[in-house]
């Protein structure tokens, strides 16, 4: 009887019935994502920090990315999504085609736990986001990105809080950025030299004639 009974649909029913409320629980730190913008391996690490912030100190990180907003206002865009999210929350808005990089927060009190300034800065070895993208222009640099900045946002609100994330990327995130910041620099570096080395050229074949 024990074994006909495991096997009947109307274990089942209620086991599947049990669970709803577990599997509803599960939070998607990644809103849209379209077309798949970042990897599926982005997904799960932003998932894991986001999961493991939230546990700790209640507060939710989402990343939200499309390719472009269309029409829609960058105003009206973020009411949409702040339908769909858990207060108090942060959200860090990435379109790519439209080059819309923005970081919400729903209270000011949250907003005072991370340097918004900082993570979207342009500037090499110190914004986390937009240097990333300056070197290349693909889906890899933008996961990159995406998660270098989402990280930044988790690891500031953990340590103004003082909490230590097992999930967190720590040294493996600024050696990323060390790395990337380090190319930026380079690019420049040459650039700057060849501008320099074209006006000396430039100037003393003129002098000649």
């Amino acid at each position: 009887m024990i074994g006909g009974f495991f096997k009947s649909s109307r274990f089942l029913t209620a086991a599947f019935l049990f669970f709803i409320p577990f599997l509803l629980q599960a939070e998607n730190y990644v809103l849209n994502n379209e077309n798949d913008i970042i990897g599926q391996r982005v997904v799960k690490k932003i998932n894991e920090m986001g999961k493991e912030l939230f546990e700790k100190d209640g507060i939710s990180v989402y990343v939200s990315l499309s390719e472009s907003i269309g029409d829609t206002s960058i105003k009206d865009y973020i009411d949409i999504l702040a339908k769909e999210i858990k207060t108090p929350y942060v959200l860090l808005i990435m379109v790519s085609e439209d080059k819309i990089i923005d970081i919400i927060s729903s209270d000011e009190a949250i907003g005072k736990k991370f340097n918004k300034e900082q993570i979207l800065s342009p500037i090499p070895y110190y914004g986390t986001i937009k240097p990333i993208l300056t070197i290349k222009k693909d889906l890899d640099s933008f996961s990159a990105a995406t998660l270098n900045g989402y990280a930044d946002i988790v690891e500031q609100i953990a340590e103004s809080d003082n909490l230590k994330l097992e999930s967190a990327l720590g040294n493996g995130n600024k050696d990323t950025l060390y790395y990337v910041r380090a190319i930026v620099y380079t690019m420049f570096a040459v650039a700057l030299f060849v501008y320099i080395y074209t006006r000396i050229k430039y100037y003393y074949v003129k002098k000649k004639k």
